[in-house]
């Protein structure tokens, strides 16, 4: 997997501070890492985009102030009106020790099972792995072209080169199910469907009446 270049700027930090670097169109990031001193820098949101609006995991090749550093993006704020990003943070790599990390899970092709009339679930959108820097994974793809009515794949069914997949084996990625039918509406016991208790009203008042009509007679 290809790396994206950022090159960042230092900034200080404290609200003041952030918030002017907001004003300016720029996120507030933050480097961290196992054996990294945090790094507080800021990036134009332009910048950012192939990392923000991607369901991808990407490797970022981060230069800040003139030192190189190679991470991924751990966690990105949002503000809760406008969907801006506000913060970031990443987690700087260390060759050659392995990460536990979460990627995504897509769905190639058009089930065999979806074209005869059945329904598309994926329960599972992430994979928890464990694996290299070198070897992270964009994402997981999976095939269901051959996928029938009925049919499902599991996570035990997976195989990720050069990667350890961390969850459970037994659930469910993807399946196809038959689509429900329709029920029809069905009176119960003892009780009336709406269009039949209109009916019954209807009888009930023409009852009154021709009863009403017979007493009037009797009388005269």
């Amino acid at each position: 997997m290809d790396a994206i270049t950022i090159d960042a700027q230092p900034r200080d930090t404290g609200k003041r501070a952030t918030k002017a670097i907001r004003r300016a169109e720029e996120v507030p990031c933050v480097l961290y890492g196992q054996h990294t001193d945090p790094v507080h820098f800021r990036v134009p949101i332009l910048d950012l985009r192939p990392l923000i609006y991607t369901a991808e995991t990407h490797v970022v090749s981060l230069s800040v102030d003139g030192e190189s550093h190679d991470a991924i993006v751990k966690n990105i704020d949002f503000h809760p009106v406008t969907d801006v990003p506000i913060h970031m943070d990443f987690l700087a790599l260390t060759a050659g020790e392995t990460l536990d990390m979460t990627i995504p899970v897509v769905t190639v092709g058009i089930a065999a099972g979806v074209k005869a009339g059945g329904i598309l679930s994926q329960p599972l959108n992430e994979l928890e792995i464990r694996c290299l820097p070198k070897h992270i994974p964009g994402q997981v793809e999976v095939e269901v072209t051959t996928l029938e009515i009925g049919d499902s794949i599991h996570v035990s069914e997976l195989e990720v080169e050069n990667v350890e997949i961390l969850t459970d084996p037994a659930r469910t990625v993807v399946s196809i199910t038959a689509p429900r039918a329709e029920e029809e509406p069905e009176a119960e016991d003892g009780l009336l469907l709406e269009g039949d208790e209109g009916a019954a009203e209807a009888a009930e008042g023409g009852e009154g009446e021709a009863a009403d009509a017979g007493s009037d007679e009797a009388e005269g």
